[in-house]
């Protein structure tokens, strides 16, 4: 009925922890969709869930799935208890849909009814083992079994399963002439005790499934029959409008000969953020509260995920066009209006020149450059004039020496430039060839070829230095793989990823491409050789069998590279290979953090299915960008700190005050240890000493973390270069560091620095009203306000003498979060 308000009422089709309903919206709908659009089942076997969702006029969705009414043509198929719908006999006809007061027509067809195919161990065995959690971690899968029975975690290896089944306890699981008296159907419906409970019943599928598969003679289809290729989502992209809505999920496998099934019955599902929204082991997905997850749903080795949206009250709501600088702005915009959020205002001149300054260069602007970008402004030069003013000083900056310190040291940190492992000569030589290529702006698909395939003496040939570092062949793929990849691979080594789809056997078919790379003394001293082993030198094996593994990639991808005498060769290739979905990804992704604070994926080495972008058109457009670009660095940064996105202010309004993962503002982050110091430096005019260097070096020049300062870069949180995770820069604020600020010696013999900023603004003979400002703009980046001018007015014509209260200024001014915090 055109108009009139219904109740839909938004349970779930499967019972689960919530019970079969669980509230009403009511809604007013325009039409409904019903999806799939056609059903055809194939096979006595194949069963079909139906999705409907409801069209407002406002153009919103609500899903009507569990509210529906379905009405199946007597005969040809007939809807389940659990609301699949399950075919009786060949035929075509159709099943009507009514919901929200419409209703639709979806045609059915049903065909091969009589084929009698075999149970399948691989698509029909395996599942239901996994579902029932047989093979979870905390059974079964565990990596030493469960009371002396021991299959593989979550059903990894199909070949290994069936043969524990069937062999394990000489075959006494199954009784192929009474299937009802076998173990592995009294156990989980406890005919007899078992420790795991009781798990399904006599009248359910999965009892059903095994019993005609044990019926069948428990025959093995390992090797002829193929898993899923993919899973698919349905509805991939979620909208709530509020707490209490819901929405169900359809579960499709895609298998390689082209077959689909509806598997979602058989899938896990988890909610990333909990506290957003929860989902039912059915897949129902209910609002909790405003904000964003992922659903991840996990299906016999495959992964996907669903984005989930609620958006909460967002009355007085409305859309304000703001300018976009470039693709970034537009991404970011689109997700914003989804979210009914807006944009912060643009950073100020005085805020945006010193937060350019420590992203690009590490250290904040001179007092001088300062004045001189707030002098270019103009009166009235209007929007596109300050973005003009703005990109020209981001192309002076790109060019400085100083950049090339600043990004020189990121990468350093991250290959562990370490006198602990190269000795002296080898770490300054290791730091001068990544300064060299920063310099050169090397291609980073080059610059990392050149790292994996290094050969020849560490003092010669530094990029062989990578493994000085990183000497056995697994560290070095852990290593490869975290920076390079942003995948974590060491969770695979013991027993197959607990949350992903890589195996213990990957992680040392990876490995194996290092097998060959050996390491001997060079003729100087301290110096050392990397070389490839000739002939059949260098193995990895497996851990398990104790046999030598061939070297294999975890993953394919377009033409692969043929094989190769040197294997690193063969792997640098696939590494850096455009095709490959992860390297462009890694980098783009790592690069972006190094501006907001936080990745698009998060951690930015932690890039998993189950962790999914906050902005996956944002990151897939800023990587087709990169790798358009030949690998780009420069350009790369230069397209971030571009964008209106970065140059926003911390300042929120109304509409983003809640939002920590959509970039809709920027955030306040602590400086560095380097930064810190640096900073502390160009505000003070002192010059920090530092020992075994050369006079004037700035602390992000420094060659590792073992050069000594004093401790205040290493409570400040300055890596030990021990690992290849940025979680080794610690950027939290602690109590050792607030009392570092306050009584540590670093501050109080910079600010009474005989030849620093106020040792040489008071020789000069300047006014009280000129120093502060200079040191205002040093510490700050920006003019004194009145309100400031003012308060050092009457502190400095008070009693004491004239450059101790000047000095005071200025070490308040160092304590101050304004100081402390890039905003």
């Amino acid at each position: 009925m055109q108009g009139k308000s219904v109740l839909a009422s938004l349970g779930f089709l499967v019972a689960g922890s919530w019970g079969a309903s669980i509230g009403a919206l009511e809604v007013e709908v325009e039409r409904i969709e019903v999806y799939p659009p056609a059903l055809v089942l194939e096979g006595p076997e194949d069963a079909r869930s139906l999705l409907v969702t409801g069209w407002t006029r406002e153009g919103e969705r609500v899903d009507l799935t569990s509210g529906a009414r379905i009405e199946v043509p007597a005969g040809i198929a007939r809807l389940e208890a659990d609301g699949y719908l399950s075919p009786v006999r060949d035929g075509e006809s159709h099943v009507k849909v009514s919901a929200g007061g419409k209703s639709a027509l979806v045609p059915v067809a049903v065909k091969d009814m009589a084929r009698t195919a075999p149970v399948s161990f691989v698509r029909d065995i395996e599942p239901i083992l996994g579902r029932v959690g047989c093979t979870s971690g905390t059974c079964h899968g565990a990596a030493k079994g469960k009371n002396g029975f021991r299959l593989s975690l979550r059903g990894f290896d199909p070949e290994f399963d069936y043969t524990s089944l069937i062999d394990d306890i000489s075959g006494r699981r199954f009784n192929r002439a009474d299937p009802a008296q076998s173990l592995m159907l009294l156990k989980p419906t406890q005919g007899v005790p078992h420790q795991g409970g009781f798990l399904f019943d006599r009248d359910s599928r999965f009892y059903r499934v095994f019993q005609r598969w044990i019926s069948e003679g428990v025959q093995s289809d390992v090797g002829k029959t193929q898993r899923a290729a993919r899973i698919e989502l349905v509805p991939a992209d979620v909208v709530l409008a509020d707490a209490g809505a819901e929405q169900r999920l359809l579960v499709i496998a895609h298998y390689p000969e082209g077959t689909t099934r509806d598997v979602t019955r058989d899938a896990f599902f988890t909610s990333s953020v909990f506290t957003v929204a929860e989902v039912s082991p059915a897949g129902g997905i209910r609002a909790l509260r405003r904000g964003e997850t992922a659903v991840i749903v996990r299906y016999e080795g495959q992964f996907a995920t669903a984005r989930v949206t609620v958006l909460g009250d967002r009355s007085g709501y409305a859309w304000k066009d703001v300018p976009a600088n470039n693709y970034i702005d537009e991404k970011i915009d689109a997700k914003l209006k989804k979210l009914k959020a807006l944009p912060s205002e643009l950073a100020p001149d005085d805020v945006f020149v010193r937060r350019l300054h420590l992203d690009l260069l590490g250290v904040p602007p001179a007092p001088d450059a300062v004045r001189a970008f707030l002098a270019g402004a103009t009166p009235g030069e209007g929007p596109s004039g300050a973005k003009a003013r703005r990109d020209r000083l981001i192309a002076e900056l790109l060019e400085r020496p100083e950049f090339v310190d600043h990004w020189s040291l990121k990468w350093s940190d991250l290959l562990q430039a370490n006198r602990k492992y190269l000795g002296m000569k080898g770490v300054w030589a290791f730091r001068n060839w990544i300064r060299e290529a920063v310099a050169r702006n090397v291609p980073f698909d080059r610059f990392t070829r050149e790292l994996i395939t290094g050969t020849g003496g560490t003092f010669s040939n530094p990029e062989s230095s990578f493994y000085r570092i990183a000497r056995e062949p697994v560290v070095a793929m852990e290593t490869t793989t975290q920076l390079f990849l942003g995948v974590r691979f060491m969770c695979a080594k013991c027993h197959d990823h607990p949350f992903e789809q890589w195996t213990q056997r990957q992680y040392y078919e990876l490995s194996a491409y290092f097998a060959k790379t050996g390491i001997k003394k060079g003729a100087r001293p301290e110096d050392e050789i990397v070389y490839e082993r000739a002939g059949d030198g260098g193995e990895v094996k497996h851990p398990k069998t104790g046999k030598p593994v061939l070297a294999s990639f975890p993953f394919k991808f377009g033409t692969q590279v043929p094989d190769r005498d040197r294997p690193r060769e063969e792997l640098a290739l696939w590494l850096t290979d455009p095709q490959n979905p992860y390297f462009a990804k890694a980098v783009t992704n790592r690069v972006w953090s190094y501006f907001f604070g936080r990745g698009i994926i998060d951690p930015v080495d932690d890039i998993r299915a189950s962790n999914p972008p906050s902005n996956p058109e944002l990151l897939e457009a800023l990587v087709e960008d990169f790798k358009g670009h030949g690998f780009d660095l420069k350009h790369l940064i230069r397209t971030i700190v571009q964008s209106r996105t970065y140059q926003l202010s911390v300042e929120t309004n109304e509409w983003n005050a809640d939002d920590e993962i959509n970039f809709s503002h920027q955030s306040p982050r602590r400086l560095g240890a380097e930064e810190l110091l640096d900073a502390i430096a160009v505000a003070s005019g002192a010059v920090i000493r530092f020992d075994g260097v050369p006079a004037g070096f700035h602390a992000s020049q420094l060659p590792d973390s073992k050069v000594n300062e004093g401790g205040f870069l290493d409570i400040f949180g300055r890596p030990p270069r021990e690992s290849p995770c940025e979680c080794e820069r610690r950027g939290e604020v602690s109590l050792s560091q607030a009392l570092n600020l306050v009584n540590g010696p670093t501050i109080a013999e910079s600010v009474a620095d005989p030849n620093g900023r106020i040792a040489k603004g008071v020789a000069a003979g300047k006014s009280d009203a000129e120093v502060v400002e200079e040191l205002y703009l040093g510490a700050l980046g920006r003019y004194p306000t009145d309100a400031d001018r003012e308060l050092a007015r009457e502190y400095l014509t008070g009693p004491g003498e004239r450059t101790e209260k000047l000095q005071d200024l200025l070490w308040a001014l160092l304590n101050s979060p304004a100081f402390l915090f890039n905003r």
